[in-house]
């Protein structure tokens, strides 16, 4: 590729020679008009109409005729040069700022899907370079916000569908208490029981929404420590087991009896194991199985979640993890906003590790979480 410095000093270059050997041409031209000028004049002889006249032919006066003549030919030679140099430098700048003029134009009026074409000089590529790096950087931008823009469309719409069901149960609760339907011990509890349910559901529904925004927005803290583990997901095992077993299923706790030392937030981590539990309870088929497991490599720990429910489609493993996804209707039948994922990925990801779904239909889903593995100072 061209340099255009190169241009301009190679063309500088070639007009300081062109001047110079045009001056040292003058000079030796001038050197030998005076060497002639001290010659005499020549007596000619010139006969016209029969007569005979005498005159004297002057070299001086001749010779500074034709140097003059000569140097408005050099001079003219040399502006005629210095023109075509310098008209092919101004194209070969004027042209690629005339691009890139249209370019800004372009992206002024609003439209950033073009691509700006490269130049024969290498400053002048560079800066095509730059500005087309400028471009793509605000065609992401514009297509974020393009993307932020259909998630909060989505986040009011799903939450004003999730939210009407339980409003719904307990306004018709509320209203049976109030005209007198709950009329025994038994059925008040039971309507109260609703109520109750009703109302922790809408608790999550706002819980996820707040967890999903701070996230989005880079709003969320962490209080990071040293957590084994181990010891952690000991604490967590009787809690989660009995729920489990409310719901009809089995729980198998596979840990490896070693400390296995991670940083973490506990409440952010805990957030993100129910966030799977609750999905490998909602998603599994009744009785099915839900495992836990650790693994280690020693650079970091593998822990693994894994269930013998429906499964997930092989074409929406890489959606499972945008926020309100929910799979086919056959999923989507089953309540929840579709944010547990998301916000488990970000989570994960908050801790320097990776969260990723291997799954079969009708066979399972495994949710794998890789952390690395710490030393106390």
């Amino acid at each position: 590729m061209k340099s255009l410095k190169g241009r301009f000093i190679r063309a500088n270059i070639l007009m300081v020679i062109i001047s110079a050997v045009l001056v040292i041409f003058v000079s030796l031209l001038l050197l030998f008009i005076f060497s002639m000028s001290e010659r005499d004049g020549v007596r000619i002889l010139i006969e016209r109409s029969g007569q005979i006249f005498e005159g004297e032919f002057n070299f001086k006066d001749s010779l500074m005729m034709y140097a003059a003549i000569w140097a408005v030919l050099i001079c003219s030679m040399e502006l005629f040069v210095c023109t075509i140099l310098s008209a092919s430098l101004s194209r070969a700048i004027l042209e690629p700022l005339r691009q890139l003029r249209t370019a800004a134009e372009t992206i002024a009026d609003g439209n950033l899907s073009f691509e700006i074409l490269s130049c024969e000089d290498k400053e002048l590529n560079d800066l095509c370079i730059s500005f087309d790096q400028i471009r793509q950087r605000l065609k992401r931008n514009a297509e974020q916000e393009k993307r932020i823009e259909t998630e909060r469309n989505m986040l009011i719409a799903n939450l004003s569908h999730d939210m009407r069901t339980p409003i719904t149960t307990i306004k018709g609760y509320l209203e049976g208490i109030n005209d007198g339907v709950a009329d025994s011990p038994e059925k008040m509890q039971k309507y109260l029981d609703t109520i109750y349910n009703k109302a922790l559901i809408l608790e999550r529904l706002v819980d996820n929404m707040t967890q999903y925004s701070e996230l989005e927005l880079g709003r969320m803290q962490y209080a990071f420590e040293f957590v084994d583990l181990t010891a952690y997901l000991k604490d967590l095992e009787e809690d989660y087991k009995q729920s489990l077993e409310d719901g009809g299923f089995c729980l198998e706790v596979k840990l490896l009896e070693m400390p296995l030392t991670v940083v973490a937030d506990r409440d952010k981590l805990k957030r993100v194991l129910d966030n799977l539990l609750s999905n490998a309870i909602k998603y599994n088929k009744d009785g099915g199985n839900v495992t836990i497991s650790t693994e280690t490599d020693g650079k970091g720990v593998l822990l693994s979640i894994s269930d013998t429910g429906m499964g997930i489609k092989e074409s929406d493993i890489n959606k499972v993890f945008d926020g309100f996804y929910r799979g086919d209707a056959a999923r989507s039948n089953i309540k929840g906003n579709g944010l547990g994922l998301a916000i488990s990925k970000q989570i994960i990801e908050s801790h320097r590790g990776k969260i990723w779904i291997k799954s079969e239909e009708n066979v399972g889903t495994q949710v794998y979480i890789y952390l690395p593995l710490r030393q106390k100072e």
